[in-house]
């Protein structure tokens, strides 16, 4: 009976520690269970989702510049003197004739005085050659002279030539970095690099010219000691008059052109010029007239030789906001602005109605189309993706409570820009945030948006 008791108590034990090793069994693979649907239905990291809606996915090339005057002119010189008075500033009104600026003259008369008396004093030497009571000693030294005079003329020449390439240098360095405006810094940054570029080839020039001048006056020196025979005499008057001639034309000229005068009626809308300055590039003034404006803008390298004139544009100002400006390419530059990075691109404006709310100088940006084909209901480009069979689909962003629930909609596509894709969809409604990193995603994936636009 005992035993029989034990029998009972034992079969008892094993069949209650089967049962808890069971039960402990079946916790563990909950357990593993509850833990792998956690770690399915886990947020992802976190994505960004832009909302579905019609966009403008034409292919464009960017540019940059400014709003200007629609009919701005130029107020240009050749004149290479200081300034010695300016007369107008930025916005001043001024009628055609109107005295704008006024160049020095004092370094200008002396360089005509001399180069006159050169050429005068070498017409008396040839005139003396023709003169047979005039011995060939005396020609020989009146040709000597005129070579000193002609070699020390060309050296003060080089001298001025570098003090004055060296005074703009100087003077554009002064101002570029004086200035707080960033495009004035890179105009004068361009400005004293191109004249100092310039002075080591006038060195050059002075010391060519100081050697002629030495060697000159070695050849009077012999010529005072020993009558030299007529070829040798014919190489002491060798003849740059041509030289001298255009250059006495040019300073003349340039005297002629001493006041600037505005050629038209207007506003002054930009100005260059500055007492004890010089033209820069010979541009001084741009006159303009207030109400119509254009935009002069500028595209890279890269892109410039995609743009055609006739192209369609959108510009948008800081006046203007979110607006876009309808325009369109009249004139594209096939030189390179250094100072601007770009060629130059003028847009014309079809919108009138903005022109009231333009000025002048409104830093300006643009969209020029190579195709325009309006606007398309679009996604970003990474949103899309393609199962086995090569459907493309994306997955939308559904609000669930706290968080995003992605939901996969199946897609066709359409056009491709360069960001954006057109879609056509029936399940998609505008307004939809569409998900990016499409194929980083599985139907049902709980989402934490990071930007929604």
């Amino acid at each position: 009976m005992k035993t029989k008791t034990k029998k009972i108590k034992s079969k008892r034990s094993k069949l209650i520690k089967n049962i808890i090793i069971w039960c402990l069994i079946a916790g563990l693979l909950l357990w593993f269970a509850l833990l792998r649907i956690d770690v399915n239905t886990a947020s992802n990291k976190y994505d960004y989702a832009i909302p579905f809606e019609e966009r403008n996915i034409s292919e464009f090339r960017p540019a940059s510049g400014k709003i200007v005057m629609k009919d701005i002119e130029s107020v240009s010189t050749d004149v290479t003197q200081k300034i010695k008075k300016v007369y107008c500033k930025i916005g001043d009104k001024v009628e055609e004739g109107d005295v704008l600026c006024e160049f020095e003259s004092e370094d200008l008369d002396d360089q005509i005085s001399r180069i006159e008396k050169y050429l005068s004093d070498k017409n008396k030497s040839e005139s003396l050659s023709e003169n047979s009571f005039v011995s060939t000693a005396e020609r020989a030294r009146q040709a000597a002279q005129i070579r000193i005079d002609s070699a020390s003329m060309a050296l003060e020449s080089a001298r001025k030539s570098y003090d004055d390439t060296y005074a703009k240098y100087s003077d554009y360095f002064d101002r570029c970095y004086s200035t707080d405006n960033p495009e004035e810094a890179q105009m004068y940054l361009n400005m004293y690099n191109s004249y100092y570029s310039q002075l080591e080839p006038i060195n050059q020039q002075i010391r060519a010219a100081q050697k002629e001048l030495d060697e000159a006056r070695k050849a009077a020196s012999e010529i005072s000691e020993s009558q030299k025979d007529a070829e040798y005499e014919k190489s002491l008057t060798s003849n740059g008059d041509d030289e001298y001639e255009k250059q006495l034309e040019k300073l003349k000229n340039e005297k002629e052109h001493l006041i600037v005068t505005a050629p038209r009626s207007g506003i002054i809308a930009e100005s260059y010029a500055s007492e004890g300055g010089y033209a820069m590039d010979g541009c001084l003034f741009r006159i303009g007239s207030l109400g119509e404006y254009k935009a002069e803008t500028y595209v890279g390298s890269q892109d410039i030789l995609d743009i055609k004139t006739g192209m369609t544009a959108s510009v948008k100002t800081i006046l203007t906001g979110a607006d876009t400006i309808e325009a369109r390419v009249v004139k594209i530059s096939d030189v390179f602005s250094m100072a601007n990075n770009g060629y130059a691109v003028e847009l014309e404006i079809l919108d009138n109605s903005y022109m009231s709310q333009l000025r002048h100088n409104v830093k300006a940006t643009a969209k020029i189309y190579s195709s325009d084909l309006g606007n398309l209901p679009s996604v970003q480009y990474d949103a899309i993706a393609e199962d086995k069979e090569g459907n493309a689909f994306v997955f939308r962003a559904v609000k669930r409570g706290a968080e995003y629930i992605a939901e996969k909609v199946p897609v066709e596509k359409g056009y491709e820009g360069s960001f954006y894709v057109e879609v056509k969809s029936d399940e998609l409604k505008e307004g939809d945030l569409i998900i990016g990193n499409g194929s980083g995603h599985h139907d049902g994936d709980r989402i934490k948006i990071k930007r929604a636009e």
